[in-house]
Parts: C-alpha cells; sequence; structure tokens
C-alpha cells in the first residue's frame, strides 16, 4: 500500500469538512472576464469576485490547466445559435489543443464543472459513449415568461401518488452538498401549487412580472437511449451504466425523463470527478427584468466548485510512511475510520489536516 498526501488542507470540525482555499480556476472562451457575451461574462465576473484567489484560464493559457494545480475547474459555455454537438461549439473550446487539456486534467484527478453547452464535453472526454451525449438542446433566443423556473433534486416524485407507489423509487437528491444553504420551495406550497415535490427556484421574479429567458438547455433524455445496464427505471439504469448519480431535473419532471445535472464519479481511466449542469433555469444575465431568485444561482454553483474542489484527488506526491500512531483518519464525508483502504481520507496529525489518496 502506498501513502500520497494532498496539497490542499482541510479544516476538520467535528464531522464536517470543507476545503480551505480551494485552488480553483475557471476556462472562458475569450482573453477577458470582460467581453460582450453577457452571459459568459457575468458568470466569469462572478467567479473572479467569488474566488479572489481563482485562476481565469484564457484560450492562450491552456497550461494552466494542470491537476496538480488546480482542484476545480469551471468550463461554462451559454452563447445564443451555436447548434447541437461538440462540433459546433465556439472554436476556442472544440479544438485538439483543449480537448486534451481538459482530458489529461481529469484523468490525473482534477474535478471539472461542466455546465450548460459544455456538457456535451462529457463524451468527448471519455466519460461516456458519444451515442448518449445530451439530447435536449436549446439555443435560440428564448422569450418573455411570467413562471419561477426551478431545479428539482426530488426524482420520481410521482410515486408519492400512484396507486402501486414503490418508494424505493423516489431519489431525495436535496441532501447532495450542491443544495447546502438554498432556497427550497415546500411541495404543494403557494409558490409551486402542481408540484408533488420540493424545488429549488432559480429564475424568474417575485412579483410575477415577465422576465426574458433564453431557454439554453443541453441535457440528457433518458428515455432516448438504448440501455445496457439493468435498473427499475431509466435514472438507475443510467447511473448504473455510467457509475453516475443524476442529482438534479427540470423543476415540473415528476419521472425519471431528464437528467439536468449528473454527477460522474471517477473510474479506472478517470480519476477526476465531473459535474454536468445542462439546466436552462441557471441563466446568468437575463436580457429583461431582475432575476430574484439569482443567489440560488450563485449558492449552487459556489456549492458545486466547493464540493468538486474537495472531491479532487490532484497534486500528490508520496510520503515516506504509511501510517502513524498519531494519526486519525476520516472519509471525506467525516466519518472516523481505522484502517483506511483503497480511496481519499482525511489524515489529522496534532490538530492538522490533510487529504490523502490510499492505493
Amino acid at each position: 500500500m502506498k501513502l500520497f498526501t494532498i496539497a490542499s488542507a482541510l479544516m476538520l470540525a467535528t464531522t464536517t469538512l470543507t476545503a480551505a482555499n480551494p485552488k480553483v480556476g475557471m476556462l472562458i472562451g475569450y482573453e477577458s472576464s470582460d467581453n460582450n457575451n453577457a452571459q459568459e461574462s457575468t458568470a466569469a465576473k462572478w467567479f473572479e469576485a467569488t474566488y479572489p484567489d481563482g485562476v481565469v484560464i484564457t484560450p492562450s493559457q491552456l497550461n494552466k490547466i494542470d491537476a496538480k494545480e488546480l482542484d476545480a475547474l469551471w468550463v461554462h459555455i451559454d452563447r445564443v445559435g451555436i447548434g447541437h454537438g461538440y462540433a459546433n461549439l465556439p472554436a476556442e473550446f472544440n479544438n485538439a489543443d483543449v480537448k486534451a487539456a481538459l482530458t489529461n486534467y481529469v484523468k490525473d484527478g482534477g474535478s471539472l464543472y461542466l455546465s450548460k453547452f459544455a456538457t456535451q464535453m462529457v463524451h468527448e472526454l471519455g466519460r461516456i459513449d458519444a451515442a448518449y451525449a445530451p439530447g435536449i438542446f436549446g439555443d435560440g433566443d428564448g422569450g418573455q415568461g411570467t413562471d419561477v423556473w426551478c431545479l428539482n433534486a426530488y426524482l420520481g416524485s410521482m410515486q408519492t401518488y400512484i396507486d402501486d407507489a414503490d418508494p424505493t423509487q423516489i431519489y431525495d437528491r436535496t441532501t447532495h452538498p450542491i443544495y447546502e444553504g438554498m432556497e427550497l420551495w415546500d411541495a404543494h406550497s403557494e409558490k409551486i401549487s402542481d408540484y408533488p415535490h420540493p424545488a429549488y427556484p432559480l429564475l424568474g421574479t417575485a412579483d410575477g412580472s415577465a422576465i426574458h429567458r433564453e431557454d439554453h438547455n443541453c441535457m440528457w433524455d433518458l428515455n432516448a437511449y438504448t440501455w445496457t445496464a439493468e435498473g427499475k427505471n431509466t435514472l438507475e439504469k443510467f447511473e448504473n451504466q455510467y457509475d453516475c448519480i443524476v442529482v438534479g431535473t427540470w423543476g415540473h419532471v415528476q419521472d425519471y425523463c431528464v437528467a439536468g445535472i449528473v454527477e460522474f464519479k471517477p473510474n479506472a481511466d478517470i480519476q477526476g470527478t465531473i459535474i454536468a449542469n445542462g439546466l436552462a433555469a441557471c441563466e446568468w444575465a437575463p436580457r429583461t427584468e431582475n432575476n430574484d431568485y439569482h443567489s440560488n444561482l450563485t449558492k449552487l454553483t459556489e456549492n458545486t466548485i466547493n464540493y468538486l474542489a474537495s472531491k479532487s484527488t490532484s497534486g500528490v506526491s508520496e510520503v515516506e510512511s504509511v501510517s502513524s500512531t498519531a494519526a486519525t483518519y476520516y472519509t471525506l464525508q467525516g466519518v472516523k475510520v481505522a484502517n483506511p483502504t483503497n480511496g481519499v481520507y482525511i489524515r489529522v496529525v496534532d490538530g492538522k489536516a490533510s487529504k490523502i489518496l490510499v492505493k
């Protein structure tokens, strides 16, 4: 057994572990966060303000995409009329150099957040087969609407009211760390009276006035694929086939047809964790009116980046001893373990915590 220590330290408080000063970056398609693309520019400027020590990487700086230097990397692509498919992404993202840099990054243990049209990179990085690329797509101008667009993390809610309900087919993903601290509307509340499940509001106005949404989705229609894995429903088949977890869907969806946010776990070839979020409700710059639920979007994004940073196995270097009588070990969920086996753990020695990878 070999023991490796990861450069980024973690702070330990009771059984809760959070990354201290995570090393994070954002790959943008312009030479500056100040550009004429309102969606991507707004997201990049938020990143700079939220992570002052973070790294904004431009197309000419791909050498900065290094798993030894970055725990998590965010790629956000949101433009009108670019067309469906990886080959139609802007040239700054669909070239061989970017593909190689991102592939090497996640293979080496770096964690990756792909949002909006960037979800199409999952199969290009080799994490899923091309035949299972996101099929729900929209890149138009959108339009005005008065309803609030929500995110549903309580999957299979239809099981709560059908006669032959199967409670094992209800998947409550509201406890996932990416939702921590977000405003959650109760099921059947006045705000979402037609939903049999709770939902997170993301895009709309609190007074019912109209707001313009571009309606840019890029995610999975789980009913459109031929599954080889077993499962009680299409969601389980997707998760079993690709060792992933569907974390969220459209706000109104009560069955298993749409995977909007997916966490792809590390595997033998790709050591990094990937979260892909293709929900249209995650829009950074509405053309008209203010989004009264923008704080939920920023909280979701910050949670996702921090969660991915905590999952990263980047920046490893070998240490001399395998164990220490003075050391205490915890899982990333804060569970104490006596004899850590293969995986990532927190080691605490003399009150100092470090993240380690045991192989």
